[in-house]
């Protein structure tokens, strides 16, 4: 896939999901992705306390919440698997060492936006961990 047609379909997805109305009242449901080391920002510190995470969204439901995490999840996996696949064909093509290692920044940025998702979760938004 191009990566126009990438980022077309993951603005599609991003767009579908904004769609949905965010909900700020307790018993609403917060999609939280945890920080990223400072000096290596490809590290992805899913260990912080909770109070320390991003929130990405905001939900009406549990479910609601979940499915955005999993679409999300869906559209990075899916970068990160076809930045893979051009990073073998480039090694294979003998590339030119400038080159391979853009490719390879690409490779890593997407991996570590995987991680990160994959680490996000869906916390009730009145939950005492949240430090709010």
């Amino acid at each position: 896939m191009s990566i126009s047609r990438r980022a077309s379909s993951a603005a599609f997805v991003l767009v579908a999901l904004a769609g949905s109305s965010p909900s700020l009242a307790a018993g609403g449901w917060y999609l939280l992705v945890p920080p990223r080391n400072d000096r290596n920002v490809l590290e992805v510190l899913d260990t912080e306390p909770l109070s320390k995470w991003t929130q990405q969204g905001a939900y009406d439901s549990a479910s609601e919440c979940e499915a955005v995490r999993n679409a999300l999840s869906t559209v990075e996996y899916k970068s990160y698997s076809d930045a893979q696949r051009r990073y073998g064909l480039a090694l294979s093509g003998k590339k030119d060492p400038a080159e391979l290692a853009v490719i390879q920044s690409a490779l890593e940025n997407y991996r570590s936006n995987y991680d990160g998702l994959a680490a996000s979760r869906c916390t009730k938004s009145d939950d005492p961990r949240l430090g709010k």
